[in-house]
């Protein structure tokens, strides 16, 4: 009997026993805790890229103005800032001294087409009256200017007048002397008859006076200099009454057109070309613009390429300075990366985020590019990855997770 209670109570405890490690079972598979997440499937966008540089303001469209010859500033018509329209006077030089040169080079012209004209046609008493007014005509020439260069040298020796001066009233000799010269012999011709070879060296000699008649014209319309463009007007480096040598800047001029200069690294100015459109910051204005030139040589201090950047809606004049720094936004197309919030990423030193993975919070360290707004472009995610965005900050590698 004591056998058989003993039996039934070892039977008892063993179910009571094994009843008791299935609930303990149980219990630790109910412990385990799931952590709410709110996920996001990762994949390619198609977003706008710009290269941001820095600027500077209406350098390469200033242009300095200068004469072709020297003399004295008889005339200035325009005031620095000054806008002005295409054909406008700026300058006025004395032409007084120019005129005379052109007169010369006119009647050493005349001389030599009377010279050729007459080998050719034969001389008549017609002819040889005309030839000998152009030799009367270039000997009062050639005594005008023999007696203002005497006079010159005078004045030299006291100081009274500069070494330039002297030197063109000399070239205005000697012009006038080979004015003469020319004529002479062309009256002596006339008078001798002349042989096919040197009707070939009269005409030689009618085609340079000829070209040299043309360049002193040339120096009389240069001395009234007037505006090629509509702009403005940057300086006036000059003053009147000063003498002005030959190719010294008297008037620094810029167009109306507000260009913007840029050094694109080597591999950026190969994303863009001509026409390509961009914004610049000027005084918190954004302003659209477009490329209208890039210099195709580096520049050799600096390694970067010069590229100027039109504006299509020009400021008011008086906001734009000349070398001011602005910034500078150029359109390089369009690029497709995997965007994510900035928000879902998290830092210990390394950029990482959470994604799941069989419901596992699973770390993905990532490389950060182009930032879009509120998103950041990245590597190290793949399309389709469930990238966690809300509860991030709440879990760790491995933890079991479930969406909100």
């Amino acid at each position: 009997m004591k056998k058989r209670v003993s039996l039934i109570l070892l039977l008892l405890f063993a179910v009571l026993s094994l009843s008791g490690c299935g609930g303990n079972a149980d219990t630790n598979k109910s412990d385990i805790k799931t952590y709410p997440v709110k996920t996001l499937k990762a994949g390619e966008e198609s977003y706008p890229v710009s290269l941001e540089y820095q600027g500077i303001t209406g350098e390469s469209e200033v242009r300095k103005l200068s004469f072709k010859s020297s003399a004295r500033i008889t005339k200035i018509y325009v005031t620095k800032g000054q806008h002005v329209k295409k054909g406008d006077p700026l300058v006025d030089l004395d032409k007084t001294d120019l005129n005379y040169a052109m007169q010369a080079a006119q009647s050493q012209m005349d001389a030599a087409a009377a010279q050729y004209n007459k080998a050719v046609n034969g001389a008549q008493q017609e002819d040889i009256n005309k030839a000998e007014i152009a030799v009367k005509n270039a000997q009062d020439n050639y005594n005008y200017y023999k007696d203002l260069y005497d006079k010159n040298v005078t004045l030299y020796n006291n100081s009274a007048i500069s070494k330039q001066t002297l030197d063109g009233s000399k070239l205005q000799l000697d012009s006038s002397e080979a004015a003469l010269n020319s004529a002479q012999q062309s009256l002596q011709q006339l008078q001798a008859g002349t042989r096919d070879e040197d009707k070939e060296a009269l005409l030689a000699q009618l085609n340079t006076a000829t070209a040299d008649y043309n360049s002193k014209m040339n120096l009389v319309q240069d001395a009234s200099m007037v505006s090629d463009m509509d702009g403005y007007v940057v300086d006036v480096l000059c003053k009147e009454g000063e003498l002005q040598p030959a190719g010294n800047p008297v008037v620094l001029m810029r167009s109306d057109d507000q260009v913007i200069t840029v050094g694109l690294s080597d591999k950026d100015v190969k994303k863009i070309k001509v026409g390509t459109k961009a914004e610049v910051n000027i005084d918190n204005k954004t302003v659209n613009g477009e490329i209208n030139n890039i210099v195709q040589m580096a520049d050799q201090q600096s390694g970067t390429f010069s590229t100027e950047i039109k504006l299509l809606n020009p400021i008011d004049n008086d906001q734009f300075y000349i070398g001011e720094s602005v910034k500078v936004y150029i359109d390089a197309g369009e690029q497709t990366s995997i965007l994510i919030p900035i928000s879902s990423i998290l830092n210990d030193g390394e950029d990482y985020v959470y994604v799941v993975e069989n419901g596992r919070a699973v770390r993905k360290n990532i490389t950060l590019g182009e930032a879009q707004e509120d998103k950041v472009s990245v590597e190290g995610l793949k399309a389709g990855d469930q990238l966690v965005i809300e509860g991030m900050k709440n879990i760790k590698a491995g933890y079991q997770v479930s969406e909100k």
